[in-house]
């Protein structure tokens, strides 16, 4: 017993350094979303202090509101089209710069570099490309180029290259260290038995790069689902509601029109699509893992 207290005081000194992120958490997540949970269930107008609960009417009007689900739509189809983009990128330039490549490390920095940037400053840098750097060059060449930004059948393709051109750097760091991490006597085992460079990628090197490329798709599907600041500084949703995303709608919808409640209830929505969204690309990919 004595032994099991001395363990326990020991113990607990682990558990004090656990603390101080456990009190940031609490203030910074688990309040914030009870009280907007709270918040979703009345009309508040974000203003006054004085709240009328409604019961679950947000949620039925959020449910049958066209324009959320044209949100919801551009932005799965925004993420998930980057998410694919972004991956594939940045495992070519993974398997390219693990090579010996002579001034890898230069390109390696090259490739991260936009990536350190804000993504309000690469906002306003592809807004003036597209505006202005392009169309100039393009004209010299003899040739007409509008910027896609305005057109409401490119904007979100537009805007997916600017994520895409941010994006590659921090996955293909994962990519490359488990590049770095496959034992060489696998690939040279392979290449003794005669397979080839695709047949050793797919059947040695994509099998062990598996965990890698669980946690790319997860943090970029994720991230792009919650994409807001690119979108705000660029087109602001525009033209024609071609870009309006999940994220900039609430805003609108809680700021501007003065709806902090419906959009609370919304933003539970989508915080609910994002657990979903989760945990099925995580069981899918784990169990892409062990068939792998």
């Amino acid at each position: 017993m004595q032994a099991l207290r001395q363990s326990f005081k020991r113990e607990m000194w682990y558990v004090l350094f656990l603390v101080p992120g456990l009190l940031l958490f609490t203030f910074a997540v688990i309040v914030p979303l009870v009280t907007g949970a709270r918040y979703s269930f009345s009309s508040w107008d974000g203003i006054s202090s004085k709240l009328t609960y409604v019961g679950w009417d947000n949620y039925v009007n959020a449910v049958q509101d066209a324009s959320l689900w044209t949100a919801l739509g551009n932005t799965f189809k925004y993420a998930i089209i980057m998410t694919i983009i972004v991956n594939v990128i940045s495992l070519l330039f993974a398997l390219l710069l693990d090579s010996y490549l002579p001034l890898r490390n230069l390109f390696r920095t090259m490739f991260f570099l936009p990536s350190v940037l804000s993504v309000v400053l690469a906002g306003y840098i592809w807004s003036y490309n597209y505006s202005q750097g392009f169309p100039k060059l393009f004209a010299a060449l003899g040739l007409d180029v509008t910027s896609p930004l305005g057109n409401p059948h490119y904007a979100l393709f537009g805007l997916i290259v600017v994520a895409v051109w941010q994006g590659i750097g921090p996955p293909m760091i994962i990519y490359i260290a488990g590049l770095q991490g496959i034992p060489g006597e696998l690939l040279e085992s392979a290449k003794i038995d005669g397979a080839g460079a695709f047949r050793a990628f797919r059947n040695v090197t994509l099998p062990l790069l598996a965990p890698s490329i669980t946690i790319n798709m997860l943090l970029t599907l994720t991230g792009a689902l919650k994409v807001f600041d690119l979108v705000y500084v660029t087109t602001n949703g525009g033209p024609r509601f071609s870009t309006e995303v999940i994220t900039t709608f609430i805003y609108k919808t809680a700021f501007s029109s003065f709806k902090a409640g419906y959009g609370m209830a919304m933003s539970m929505i989508f915080f609910a699509v994002l657990v979903i969204v989760t945990v099925v690309q995580v069981s899918i990919f784990r169990r892409r893992e062990v068939d792998l």
